[in-house]
C-alpha cells in the first residue's frame, strides 16, 4: 500500500480482508461458496489444530485492528454451514489489506536515476498471479 504514496500511485486502494481463527473442533473438509460480489465471504479451511474461516472484503476500508461485528458475522455465517464452529474457542483474528488497483501496475521506470519495477496491485489473486509476473520483471532486468 505504500506505493500509493511513495510513487505516488493514486489508482492504488486497499481491500481489506479479516478472517476468524478457531480451535478445530474436528473439522476435515475444506468448505467454500461463492459470494458473487459481496463483500460478505463464506468458507472455512482446516488447518490440522484450527480452522481458518471468513471473511470480509471490504474495498476502501484502512482500518487493520479486527471488527467484533464483522468477527461475529463471519462466524454466524460459517456455523449456519457448521453448526461446531459457533463454539469453537476463538484463537485469532487476522487482518490486512490487499493492494488493489483497476489493473495490475508491472512496469519499469527510472526514478532518480534507479531502475524501480513495479509489481503490485493484484488484489486477492496475487498468490495465482505471482509466478507470471516475476518472470515478466526478471525478463526486463
Amino acid at each position: 500500500m505504500g506505493a500509493r504514496d511513495l510513487v505516488p500511485d493514486l489508482e492504488l486502494i486497499p481491500v481489506r480482508g479479516q478472517l476468524v481463527v478457531v480451535e478445530n473442533p474436528g473439522i476435515t473438509e475444506f468448505f467454500s461458496e461463492e459470494t458473487g460480489h459481496s463483500s460478505d465471504l463464506l468458507h472455512y479451511y482446516p488447518q490440522g489444530d484450527a480452522v481458518v474461516f471468513g471473511g470480509a472484503s471490504q474495498t476502501g476500508a484502512w482500518g487493520r485492528d479486527p471488527d467484533p461485528r464483522t468477527a461475529e458475522a463471519i462466524i454466524d455465517r460459517c456455523a449456519q454451514v457448521e453448526p461446531r464452529l459457533r463454539r469453537a474457542r476463538v484463537l485469532e483474528h487476522r487482518v490486512g489489506l490487499r493492494p488493489t488497483r483497476p489493473c495490475i501496475r508491472l512496469e519499469q521506470e527510472r526514478l532518480g536515476g534507479l531502475c524501480v519495477i513495479h509489481n503490485y496491485g493484484h488484489g486477492g489473486a496475487g498468490v495465482s498471479l505471482s509466478w507470471g509476473c516475476a518472470l515478466e520483471v526478471a525478463a526486463c532486468s
